[in-house]
């Protein structure tokens, strides 16, 4: 999937349980979540690369203020087949968050991951209880270097100031 949006020139960033294993801690996880920047009017024509490429993609569902796109992988490998969830990146905050994914190398792949920050949010936003435990560990595993201020400013601008309050307190090394 990362090849095929380089090649298409959609900006990306991985998100949800890789992205975690990236800032926090590794955790199961059954998908590979993805946000993506994709104008409107290329949408259609974009669906058609995706089928082109083995991936079946399910109609679009309301999430987080936009709209996800389930992807299955069917080209025929060993293992199990992939599921691949992509965001489409809506609004001043995702696009924002778009812009300040980090580079990081994997082998010989480098990908556009999203910030730590900015996974804190994704997580609060989702609101479930894994994703509390997540932002927990992102907190403690990255408190010396995440950008408090700019975390703050878009926890009350996103509504979300309560749970980052509330999950900083049970994050010992988060606020020495």
């Amino acid at each position: 999937m990362v090849r095929l949006l380089k090649r298409q020139g959609v900006p990306y960033m991985l998100m949800g349980g890789m992205a975690l294993a990236v800032w926090g801690r590794s955790r199961f996880t059954h998908d590979v979540d993805l946000a993506i920047a994709l104008p409107e009017k290329e949408f259609p024509h974009f669906l058609e690369v995706l089928k082109k490429a083995f991936f079946l993609p399910a109609p679009p569902r309301p999430m987080l203020g936009s709209r996800l796109i389930a992807c299955r992988y069917l080209k025929p490998s060993k293992g199990l087949p992939v599921q691949v969830d992509l965001l489409l990146a809506r609004g001043i905050y995702q696009e924002q968050a778009l812009q300040r994914a980090v580079t990081v190398s994997l082998g010989s792949l480098h990908l556009r991951v999203v910030s730590p920050e900015d996974l804190i949010l994704l997580k609060l936003l989702a609101g479930r209880p894994m994703d509390e435990l997540d932002v927990l560990a992102v907190l403690q595993e990255q408190a010396k270097t995440l950008d408090r201020k700019y975390l703050k400013h878009w926890a009350r601008h996103l509504g979300l100031a309560k749970q980052l309050s509330a999950l900083s307190g049970k994050a010992p090394r988060f606020f020495p």
